[in-house]
C-alpha cells in the first residue's frame, strides 16, 4: 500500500538512513527528496509558480506579440514623426522646387502630365507622403484642364518642399485642403490682382494685341493668340481666357476683321482689369455680325482670284528686275493694279518704292506677294504690315553640334539673300541671342541640353520676332513634334536624313534647306540661288 505522501518504501528508507549511511550516488537527503518528490509537487514542464502564472494572467496583461508598449507606440507612431536624412534632403528641394516651377510652365497637357510624373516619383523617392499627396491633388487639374489651379498647385509644391526642407521630416498638410482648394485655385472674377503685377502686365498685354490686330497670316495671328493666353493664364486673368477661347476659329478660315475686332476687346478688357484693381466681368458681347463686320467693303471673289496670281507675277519682274528703270517699270504696274481694286494697304507699301538698294527688292517683293495673298484669304482689304523687310535676311543658327552648325552656315552662304549674324549652342544661348540679334530668321533644332527647341518657341511666341525654321531629325513631316512646333508658330520644318550628326547635309537637304528658309523669311522660292 502506497502511503499519500507518494514515497517509495525506498525513498522513505533513504530519508531516515542516516547520513553516513547515505548510498554511493553522492545525493544529499535534499536531492533525494527532491527526485521522490510527488508529481503534483514537481511539475513535468519545470516552471516556476511565476511561470505558471505569467501563463495563466489574462492576454491584455501578456500581448500576443510580445512587444513592450514602446514598441507598440513605435510602430504605431505616424511616418511623418520619422527624421529624413539632412544629406538627401539638401539634394532634394531644390532639384523638387525646379520641377515644380517646370510645371508652373508648362503650355500643354501632356507636358504638365509628365512634369507631374516626375514630380510623383521624386516625393516617393524622398518617403514623403504629404508631397505625393499634393501631387495627385494637382493631377486632378489635368481633365478637365484648369491651368490657374495648376500653376497654384505648382506653387503649393513647392512651398511644401522648402517647408520639408526646413523641417528636415515630412510636415502633413493643411486639414482644409482637401475640400477647399477649388475655390481658391479658381479666383472668383473679382479677386484683387497684385498692383504692380497689373502694372508690368498692362503694357505688354497691349503690346501683344496690337500684334495679333497687325497680324497679316494665321501663322502670326497664332503667334500672337499664343502669348495673349500665357500672359493671361500667368496673372490668373479668367475674363481675358474666356474672351480668347473662340479664337482658335477665326485662324481657319483666317479673318482678319474679327481678330481685329477681338484685339480691340482684349485691350478694352485689360484696360478695365488695370482700372479697377481685380478681374471683373467683361461687358455683354457685342452680337456675332457687328464683331465679326470687315473693316473694308467685301470684294469680289472671283476678281481676287484672278488678281492674286497676276499680281504676284509683277512682284516677280519687280524682285529679278535688272536694273533701276525697269524696278521703276514693275512698281508702277503694281501701284495701278491695287488701285484699280481699291487696296489701299497695297498702295500704302508701295508709297517708297522702289527702294534705292537693288538687293531690297525681293524682300518688298515677297512682302507684297504675302500682303497680297492674305487679302485674298480674308475677303477684304488690310491693315499694311509694320515695316517691310529690306536687303538681306539676318539669320541666325542655333544647334548644339558645332558640325551641325556650319553644315547649316555653309548651305545658307549659297543664297545671296542670308546672312549668318550668328550661332547658339543650347535653348539659353538662342533665346540671349535672339534678344540681342533680333534675327530676321532663325535656324532652331530642337533636341539641345538646357533648354530644347520647343522651349525656345514657347518663349519666343510671347516676346521673340522674327520667322523660325526648325531642322530636326525630331521633327518628322506628321510626327507630334512637328505638329506641335507647327501650333508654336514655326514657320517650315526640315528633317536631318541621317539623325543627329548630318555631313550630308548639304547635299541630300541643302536645297528643300534654302527653299524652307526662303519661304518663311518672305522671299520668292523661285529666287534662290
Amino acid at each position: 500500500m502506497m502511503p499519500s505522501d507518494g514515497r517509495s518504501a525506498e525513498g522513505r528508507e533513504a530519508l531516515n538512513r542516516p547520513v553516513g549511511n547515505n548510498p554511493s550516488d553522492g545525493r544529499s537527503a535534499e536531492g533525494r527528496e527532491a527526485l521522490n518528490r510527488p508529481v503534483d509537487h514537481n511539475p513535468s514542464d519545470g516552471r516556476s509558480a511565476e511561470g505558471r502564472e505569467a501563463l495563466n494572467r489574462p492576454v491584455d496583461h501578456n500581448p500576443a506579440d510580445g512587444r513592450s508598449a514602446a514598441g507598440r507606440e513605435a510602430l504605431n507612431r505616424p511616418a511623418s514623426q520619422g527624421t529624413l536624412d539632412r544629406d538627401l534632403l539638401d539634394a532634394f528641394v531644390p532639384e523638387f522646387e525646379a520641377e515644380a516651377v517646370r510645371l508652373a510652365m508648362v503650355r500643354d497637357a501632356a507636358a504638365a502630365g509628365r512634369a507631374l510624373d516626375q514630380l510623383r516619383a521624386m516625393a516617393a523617392a524622398l518617403g514623403a507622403p504629404s508631397l505625393a499627396t499634393l501631387v495627385d491633388r494637382t493631377a486632378q487639374r489635368l481633365d478637365p484642364l484648369d491651368w490657374p489651379a495648376l500653376h497654384a498647385g505648382a506653387e503649393a509644391l513647392a512651398r511644401q518642399a522648402v517647408a520639408i526642407g526646413a523641417a528636415g521630416t515630412d510636415l502633413p498638410l493643411a486639414q482644409p485642403a482637401a475640400a477647399q482648394p477649388e475655390p481658391e485655385l479658381a479666383a472668383p472674377p473679382a479677386a484683387l490682382v497684385d498692383r504692380e503685377m497689373l502694372e508690368a502686365f498692362a503694357p505688354e498685354f497691349a503690346t501683344a494685341c496690337d500684334r495679333l490686330a497687325k497680324a497679316s497670316d494665321a501663322a502670326a495671328a497664332g503667334r500672337a493668340l499664343d502669348g495673349l493666353r500665357a500672359m493671361a493664364g500667368a496673372v490668373e486673368l479668367t475674363s481675358l481666357l474666356r474672351l480668347l477661347e473662340p479664337a482658335a476659329g477665326l485662324l481657319d478660315p483666317f479673318d482678319a476683321a474679327a481678330l481685329h475686332a477681338l484685339a480691340a476687346r482684349l485691350r478694352e478688357q485689360a484696360a478695365r482689369i488695370v482700372a479697377a484693381g481685380a478681374d471683373v466681368a467683361p461687358p455683354e458681347p457685342e452680337p456675332v455680325p457687328d464683331v465679326a463686320a470687315p473693316v473694308a467693303a467685301a470684294l469680289d471673289a472671283e476678281l481676287l482670284a484672278a488678281f492674286t496670281p497676276e499680281f504676284a507675277a509683277a512682284c516677280t519682274r519687280l524682285a529679278t528686275a535688272p536694273d533701276a528703270a525697269m524696278a521703276a517699270r514693275a512698281t508702277e504696274a503694281l501701284r495701278g493694279m491695287a488701285a484699280s481694286f481699291g487696296l489701299a494697304s497695297l498702295g500704302a507699301m508701295l508709297a517708297d518704292a522702289p527702294p534705292d538698294d537693288p538687293a531690297a527688292l525681293p524682300g518688298l517683293a515677297a512682302a507684297l506677294v504675302g500682303h497680297a495673298a492674305a487679302i485674298a484669304a480674308a475677303g477684304h482689304d488690310l491693315p499694311p504690315p509694320d515695316s517691310l523687310p529690306a536687303g538681306r535676311r539676318r539669320v541666325l543658327v542655333v544647334d548644339d553640334s558645332a558640325m551641325m552648325r556650319r553644315l547649316v552656315r555653309e548651305a545658307l552662304a549659297l543664297d545671296a539673300d542670308f546672312e549668318v549674324v550668328g550661332e547658339a549652342a543650347d535653348g539659353i544661348q538662342a533665346l540671349a541671342a535672339m534678344q540681342r540679334l533680333a534675327p530676321d530668321l532663325t535656324m532652331l533644332d530642337i533636341e539641345m541640353p538646357e533648354l530644347d527647341g520647343l522651349g525656345v518657341l514657347r518663349r519666343w511666341a510671347l516676346e521673340g520676332g522674327g520667322a523660325v525654321v526648325i531642322v530636326s531629325s525630331a521633327a518628322r513631316p506628321g510626327s507630334a513634334t512637328a505638329v506641335t512646333a507647327r501650333r508654336l508658330g514655326a514657320a517650315g520644318i526640315v528633317g536631318k536624313p541621317s539623325g543627329a550628326l548630318s555631313p550630308d547635309l548639304r547635299e541630300r537637304q541643302g536645297v528643300a534647306l534654302l527653299r524652307t528658309a526662303r519661304r518663311a523669311a518672305g522671299l520668292p522660292v523661285e529666287a534662290g540661288r
